[in-house]
């Protein structure tokens, strides 16, 4: 039986147990944890006016930050009342268990994992259906990695149709993703946004369109993703994903990535979801769980893996 399938059997027979759970998430690692409730969508940010456009080049506009980039201030006092790992949240418990879940990552990422991983540096944050966390987690991965000496962070928002980090950080209106794709005169410079956080970047989903899955498995998707990974290996691109059976984007998307952690949401996920969403991701890419909204205590039986 392979370790998933174990973390799948696991996880049948505790959900009988967990008929009402706190919000909170759990190392995906063997590591015994679990962390607070995940954050209602709620703006935390506020977008700050962009005086002027960026060189059109990756290279350019993902370096630190320059006066002309377009800028948020994240509110650090919002997101720390919802759960996320700002810097002196005061939250440790919740600090070390992001670290636990980001090791495995950026070895994958920086190629120091047990095998070669392509586009490694990219990294999908999905779930089987909404509301199980996965903005919740995208977001605290993101910040987490945020403090590493040696890596930045750009976190994008992939969810085309709902904008749930975008929502999230008042970035909704922001071009984005999706401008990169349908807008030839938009670079990358121009979706750029910076945080007062100097190793944290952000995209937001872009405008709406009706063509969002083709232009997510167009070329230009494509080019950008093979620039993005290849130009800046010590960069970790993160993805806030679609649910993985509720839209066709989803599946485009995780076809890009090199990684992805599939976000459970204790005691709610059917168990048949899970299998589903598992059977439809490219079994030769790396695959995380991370099981969220647990209330059990370290020491705890769960289940958590990594492959």
């Amino acid at each position: 039986m392979s370790s998933i399938e174990k973390a799948i059997e696991r996880l049948e027979k505790s959900k009988a147990e967990k008929k009402s759970v706190d919000r909170s998430a759990v190392e995906v690692e063997p590591e015994k944890t679990a962390t607070p409730e995940a954050a209602p969508s709620e703006t935390v940010a506020a977008s700050q006016p962009m005086e002027e456009k960026l060189s059109p080049t990756v290279e350019e506009t993902i370096e630190e930050s320059s006066e002309e980039a377009k800028r948020i201030n994240l509110d650090y006092e919002a997101l720390s009342s919802n759960g996320f790992i700002v810097p002196h949240s005061g939250n440790k418990q919740l600090s070390e268990e992001y670290r636990i879940i980001k090791r495995p990552l950026i070895r994958n990422a920086l190629g120091k994992g047990a095998a070669p991983i392509t586009h490694g540096n990219l990294v999908s944050i999905a779930s089987s259906l909404p509301s199980e966390g996965k903005t919740f987690t995208a977001m605290n991965l993101a910040l987490s990695i945020a403090t590493e000496l040696d890596t930045t962070v750009l976190l994008i928002d992939g969810d085309v149709l709902k904008y749930s980090l975008s929502r999230l950080l008042g970035i909704e209106n922001e071009p984005g993703l999706i401008d990169l794709l349908s807008d030839k005169e938009c670079n990358v410079s121009d979706v750029i946004i910076h945080t007062q956080i100097p190793r944290l970047k952000l995209v937001a989903a872009g405008h709406r369109s009706e063509k969002s899955t083709e232009l997510l498995a167009s070329k230009e998707m494509e080019r950008l993703l093979d620039e993005l990974s290849n130009r800046y290996s010590d960069r970790i691109i993160i993805f806030d994903s679609s649910p993985i059976l509720a839209t066709s984007e989803a599946a485009v998307l995780n076809q890009h990535m090199g990684q992805i952690l599939l976000v459970v949401e204790a005691g709610e996920t059917p168990v048949d979801a899970i299998k589903d969403s598992l059977s439809r991701l490219d079994q030769e890419k790396a695959i995380g769980l991370v099981l969220n909204k647990s209330r059990e205590d370290k020491g705890s039986n769960y289940y958590g893996t990594y492959y």
